[in-house]
């Protein structure tokens, strides 16, 4: 079965998408993106994506394109909003102290009632830094057993002192003694998710349970699939326990000519590369589209689809028109049959 996430954006995610979108600045608030989130539940979809170009350094200016919020607060608030699908909120690590992240995610996890992932924004440094970082988060998430809190008010025990880990961890560039002090969620901890790239392969190779192909055509995404199971094999990795999804970027018609006159439209305006949504570009109607998705997933090693609507209108016409066809030739849900992302992405419980 195929799985499918959103990534939000309050326009599109093409530079130029806020010209086209009907309304103005108030979809800059919440409620923009709380719809979007509703509607990407009510198609039973597995998440929603919420990406930071603040993690990227220098900027000059802020992207229309970009999610206006703190991706795990608004994680927070979202969450409260919709009660199925999942949350993957970014975080760089070398913008956050350790203990700090750790503890927001655990705390989001619970509050979503197991839904969470980080996407991790790896710093770049080639000396274990980010190696190091990520495996001590996912340690301080194991600080309490599953059944430690018995709340047992006869013989006075909160928790069960046994079932609690202290970490003291002391390593080259860390040293953490932990515990965390939130309990385990449903889905036991947060998703790891990684956008996959040459540079930081290593990275999720070793700790992602959910990757993400930003390859610009089938073709580049099919050679990093190729090398993602290489490495996953070579590490003593399971290919079953991760998730390889590939970025899409559907430009959706009612017509073949209206999607490619939408394309062509939007590509007349100058923008950097590095503003472009990375991801494979596909031009059509519904049924073209989902009969690209079709092939794709069918002949490929990917388990799915990161969506990455250019402009607001690519997103209804993909949850109206595109996943119901998906759903028709049994490709995808019907509907949620758990409660937590692990679950949706049939990963077990960690």
């Amino acid at each position: 079965m195929m799985h499918i996430g959103m990534s939000l954006s309050p326009f599109g995610h093409h530079p130029a998408a806020w010209r086209e979108y009907p309304g103005g600045v108030a979809a800059l608030g919440v409620n923009q993106l709380a719809a979007q989130t509703r509607k990407a539940e009510a198609g039973a979809l597995d998440f929603v994506f919420l990406a930071d170009r603040e993690t990227r350094r220098p900027l000059t200016e802020p992207s229309p394109q970009a999610v206006p919020f703190e991706p795990t607060t608004l994680t927070a608030a979202l969450a409260t909003l919709a009660s199925r699908i999942g949350f993957v909120a970014t975080a760089a690590a070398a913008q956050h102290e350790l203990y700090n992240l750790a503890r927001r995610f655990a705390s989001l996890d619970i509050i979503s009632d197991g839904r969470v992932a980080w996407n991790v924004v790896a710093s770049g440094r080639d000396d274990g830094w980010d190696s190091e970082y990520i495996a001590v988060v996912g340690a301080l998430w194991e600080s309490w057993d599953h059944d430690a809190f018995v709340y047992d008010k006869a013989g006075g025990w909160l928790f069960m002192p046994d079932k609690m880990h202290v970490l003291d961890h002391r390593g080259e560039h860390f040293t953490v003694r932990g515990p965390l002090n939130v309990n385990r969620s449903p889905q036991g901890k947060p998703v790891i998710a990684h956008v996959m790239t040459p540079d930081t392969m290593a990275i999720g190779v070793q700790a992602a349970d959910l990757m993400f192909l930003p390859g610009g055509s089938r073709a580049v995404s099919a050679t990093l699939a190729a090398d993602v199971e290489l490495r996953l094999k070579a590490g003593g990795r399971n290919r079953a326990e991760v998730r390889i999804l590939a970025h899409v970027i559907p430009w959706v018609g009612t017509t073949a000519a209206e999607a490619r006159a939408l394309h062509d439209r939007l590509s007349d305006f100058p923008a950097m590369p590095a503003d472009l949504p990375q991801g494979c570009p596909l031009i059509g109607t519904s049924m073209e589209i989902a009969d690209a998705l079709q092939v794709w997933f069918e002949r490929s090693a990917i388990d799915g689809f990161v969506i990455l609507p250019p402009v607001a209108r690519c997103f209804d016409l993909f949850m109206d028109c595109v996943v119901p066809e998906l759903r028709g030739r049994g490709l995808f849900r019907g509907r949620y049959e758990g409660t937590t992302l692990r679950h949706h992405l049939g990963l077990l419980r960690s």
